[in-house]
């Protein structure tokens, strides 16, 4: 029942496989099976997650004793971890640059300078040719 127009959509439709296109793309989303990797990317994700929730968990239950217990002590607390954490940053730079310094050091100890009696100083570019 129904009038023809609507029949013939309908019939449109099917044929062009417009529906059966969408069905088929949720159904590779969803299955998503061990042949293309993505399973093994879902459980590496699951993983990271439920091992960062104890930090975090600890982290929120932290602020909230600090909240509610020792307000006035927060801007010094914060203070102390900011500095703890820049401190460290200034050491780990610090320690980069004097490996690369030395590492530079290295390097270059075995060559020649261009102190006086050097023989880098007494190069001449022009050879001087015999009559």
């Amino acid at each position: 029942m129904g009038c023809k127009t609507c029949k013939q959509k309908k019939e449109k439709k099917e044929k062009s496989g417009v529906g059966s296109n969408l069905n088929a793309i949720n159904n590779t989303l969803q299955e998503s099976g061990l042949e293309n990797g993505v399973f093994v990317y879902k459980l590496i994700a699951f993983i990271v997650v439920i091992a960062a929730l104890p930090l975090i968990l600890a982290v929120l239950i932290g602020q909230i004793f600090i909240y509610f217990f020792i307000p006035k002590k927060l801007d010094k607390i914060t203070k102390k971890f900011r500095g703890f954490f820049t401190g460290l940053l200034k050491r780990y730079t610090t320690f980069k640059e004097n490996r690369e310094r030395k590492k530079r050091e290295r390097q270059f100890a075995n060559n020649r300078g261009y102190e006086e009696g050097s023989e880098l100083v007494e190069v001449s570019d022009v050879e001087l040719q015999e009559k």
